[in-house]
C-alpha cells in the first residue's frame, strides 16, 4: 500500500486507465504473495480459491478487485496476466520483476503439509491438509494443543490443552479399545449355541475372508463380517444354516455367509477363514474432548506428526462419525450420537 500512491489498490481497470493513462497496471507498486500449482479450470475457480478455500500455507488476504494472476501453464487459460476487475478477469501487459516479494509469500512446492481428520463438534469427520508446524496446529484447535494417544494404533488426538477450562462445546467421548479373542470358526460356533441355550445375552463375532477368495481386491474392512445371535432367523441348534451377516464397512449387507463360505455350503471354491475372533472387555467411557481437535499418524520413535495413512484415516472417520451429545444418567455420562440436519450444514 505504501507504494501505491495513485490509490489504485481494490479499484476496477477503468480506474487505473483513468489515473495512468493506460490499461496496464504498474507492476512495481504489486507485491508476490504466492506461487504454486492449484486444481482450478478457470480464472473464477482461482477467484473462489483464493477467498473460500486458500491453499494451505497462504498467507496474504484474499483475491480481490485490482489483483493481477498469472497464468504460467493451464489446459483451458491461454499464458499471461490477468487483472481481477470489478466483472471477471481481463488480461492486461504486466512486467512481474518490477514486482516485490512479500513478507508473506508462500510457494506451494516448499510447503510441509500434513494430511489429518477434523473432527469438530457438531459435525462430521473430514480430512484436511494443514501445515505441518505448531502455529497451524494451534489454530485448528483455537489455543495450546495437547497430544493424547489413547488408542493402540500410532495415532495422535490433538486437541485443545485448556477445552473443558475453557467451556469449549463437549465434543466426543474417547472409549476404551475392546480386547479382540481369536478363535477357529468352529469354537465361534459352539459359543453362539451354549450362550443361546443358556440365555446369555446375544453374542456378536467377526469372520475376516482371505483377498484369495475373491476376484478383485477388496479392503479389510470389506472382508470382515459381523455375525449376531441376535436376529430372527438364528437358531442355536442350527449354527451353520443361517448367518445372517454384514460387512464391517456397511458395503454387504444382509448377507446369507452359509452359502458361500468353504466351511459350511460354499464348496471347494467358496470363501476361506483367515480369522475369527470376537470382542471381550466392556465399552468403558475414558473421556471426552472438549472443543475441535483432530487425529494424526504419529509412529513411535518420531518426533513429528506425519500424514494419517488411508487405512487409519477411514477407521477412525468411521469411528468418529457421528456428533454426540452427552447426558447424565443416574449418576453416569452417557454419550448419544445424531446426525447433523445435514451434510452442508456439517462442512
Amino acid at each position: 500500500m505504501e507504494r501505491d500512491k495513485d490509490n489504485l489498490a481494490f479499484m476496477n481497470l477503468d480506474f487505473v486507465q483513468e489515473k495512468q493513462g493506460n490499461r496496464d497496471p504498474n507492476a512495481s507498486v504489486y507485491d508476490l504473495v504466492f506461487e504454486g500449482n492449484v486444481s482450478c479450470k478457470n480464472l473464477e475457480e482461482v477467484h473462489t480459491m483464493f477467498n473460500i478455500n486458500h491453499p494451505t500455507g497462504y498467507k496474504a488476504r484474499s483475491l480481490s478487485v485490482s489483483d493481477v494472476v498469472e497464468v504460467i501453464e493451464d489446459d483451458w487459460v491461454e499464458q499471461g496476466f490477468y487483472f481481477c476487475d470489478s466483472f471477471g478477469f481481463k488480461e492486461v501487459s504486466f512486467d512481474p520483476e518490477q514486482t516485490q516479494k512479500s513478507e508473506r509469500f508462500c510457494n506451494l512446492d516448499e510447503v510441509e503439509t500434513l494430511s489429518v481428520l477434523l473432527v469438530q463438534a457438531g459435525k462430521y469427520p473430514k480430512l484436511v491438509e494443514i501445515e505441518n508446524n505448531l502455529e497451524a496446529m494451534q489454530k485448528l484447535v483455537d489455543g495450546d494443543i495437547e497430544e493424547y494417544m489413547p488408542f493402540s494404533d500410532e495415532v495422535a488426538i490433538i486437541c485443545n490443552d485448556e477445552g473443558k477450562l475453557r467451556g469449549l462445546p463437549l465434543n466426543r467421548a474417547v472409549f476404551n479399545e475392546p480386547l479382540e479373542w481369536d478363535m477357529t470358526y468352529q469354537e465361534m460356533k459352539v459359543r453362539f449355541r451354549e450362550a443361546e441355550k443358556e440365555g446369555f445375552t446375544h453374542l456378536t463375532g467377526y469372520i475376516v475372508f482371505s483377498q484369495a477368495s475373491f476376484e478383485k481386491p477388496y479392503p479389510l474392512a470389506a472382508r470382515t463380517y459381523v455375525v449376531s445371535s441376535d436376529n430372527k432367523a438364528f437358531r442355536p441348534n442350527m449354527g451353520g444354516y443361517s448367518i445372517y451377516a454384514n460387512s464391517l464397512d456397511g458395503s454387504d449387507i444382509g448377507v446369507r455367509l452359509e452359502q458361500y463360505m468353504a466351511s459350511e455350503y460354499g464348496g471347494k471354491d467358496g470363501w476361506q477363514i483367515e480369522r475369527c475372533y470376537m470382542l471381550e472387555q466392556p465399552r468403558e467411557m475414558m473421556d471426552i474432548i472438549a472443543g475441535d481437535f483432530f487425529i494424526a499418524y504419529a509412529p513411535y520413535g518420531s518426533n513429528k506428526f506425519k500424514s494419517l495413512p488411508p487405512e487409519l484415516a477411514e477407521k477412525y472417520q468411521e469411528q468418529f462419525k457421528y456428533p454426540e451429545k452427552f447426558i447424565r444418567v443416574n449418576g453416569d455420562i452417557q454419550a448419544i450420537q445424531y446426525k447433523p440436519v445435514s451434510k452442508e450444514m456439517a462442512r
